[in-house]
């Protein structure tokens, strides 16, 4: 397996299990269900965002490097 493809696999992993253990949190702490569903796509947005700041903007991953070349 290409190592961009394994690092973009560990990068969708740890994001969905970020957004699962928050649905388990609110989830245990009484809150709407609405709330949780609603609030899903938005964490996920955040984090997609957060991943082209911190890692490579091309992919949305936070493992695979930027491009070095490209300014």
């Amino acid at each position: 397996m290409n190592k961009n493809a394994q690092l973009q696999t560990a990068d969708q992993t740890l994001k969905g299990a970020v957004m699962a253990l928050g649905s388990y949190v609110a989830h245990k702490n009484n809150v709407d269900p609405q709330i949780i569903a609603l609030s899903l796509p938005v964490a996920a947005g955040l984090m997609a965002w957060i991943s082209t700041l911190l890692g490579n903007k091309n992919t949305a991953c936070l493992f695979v490097e930027k491009d070095l070349d490209k300014k």
